[in-house]
């Protein structure tokens, strides 16, 4: 009999153990609720688009089960740094106060930024713009940055909303009449039927770091975690796969 207790009590230590594994291989990531196409509710209420796509394919390779939630775009570097989430997945370009905070994977896509409004818009220089005309970009983005830069003393009329899709309604309504957006955020929208009315104001910028490759953001005291992921990105990318999940929302590669 003593045998047996003894057996049970090894079988539960290791299953245990088990439990315990499985719990830390899971991946807790986390992205933004309304940029589309990149990560955003359906009518469903799931949670869809390319960096959900790139996330479900990168945990797959790497064998771990991931656990997906979404935060406001400003607070999802500070979350990451503070070892809340092991990895955030929301377009983010390098900059050198972000790797202050976090690390940075290989790039995953590129990226550049563009005014945007509806058609009758007359486009000025930045700066003339910015003296009497609000003008809109998601809060805390580079876009938003290089806004305030270029203000000078008429920081008032910069606009900071939380998302994209919240820029995008403060164009159609008026609040804002033109947009500083990256691109490929902008572009879906606006082949949209709602979106018909808006164009890009001028050429894309790539300056100021308005635009060059975009990276997912890991927690800083996992190194290990981060060459993982680069690991795996690089085989997504290698394989085809990554150029795969990208047709679905884009009409152009986007490496």
């Amino acid at each position: 009999m003593r045998w047996r207790r003894v057996l049970a009590k090894g079988v539960l230590c290791a299953l245990m153990f088990v439990s315990g594994l499985v719990h830390a291989e899971t991946l807790k990531v986390v992205l933004t609720p309304n940029s589309v196409p990149f990560s955003y509710r359906d009518e469903r209420g799931e949670l869809v688009g390319f960096n959900v796509d790139i996330v479900r394919a990168l945990c797959a390779q790497l064998a771990r089960s991931c656990q997906l939630e979404t935060l406001p775009f400003p607070d999802i570097l500070p979350a990451v740094a503070a070892g809340r989430f092991d990895l955030g997945v929301a377009n983010f370009l390098r900059t050198p106060e972000r790797e202050r905070l976090v690390a940075f994977t290989v790039p995953y896509w590129r990226s550049s930024s563009a005014f945007v409004g509806k058609r009758s818009f007359a486009m000025k220089a930045v700066q003339e713009l910015l003296r009497d005309t609000p003008v809109c970009a998601i809060g805390a983005s580079v876009q938003y940055r290089y806004l305030i830069e270029q203000a000078g003393e008429h920081t008032k009329h910069v606009r900071g909303l939380p998302s994209n899709q919240d820029v995008m309604e403060a164009l159609l309504s008026g609040q804002c009449p033109v947009a500083l957006l990256p691109s490929m955020q902008a572009l879906p929208f606006m082949q949209s039927p709602r979106g018909m009315e808006l164009t890009f104001l001028g050429a894309p910028l790539r300056e100021a770091g308005l635009g060059g490759t975009v990276h997912m953001a890991v927690r800083p005291d996992d190194a290990a975690l981060r060459e993982a992921v680069d690991r795996a990105l690089q085989h997504l990318i290698a394989t085809g796969e990554h150029e795969r999940i990208a047709r679905r929302y884009f009409p152009f590669s986007i490496l």
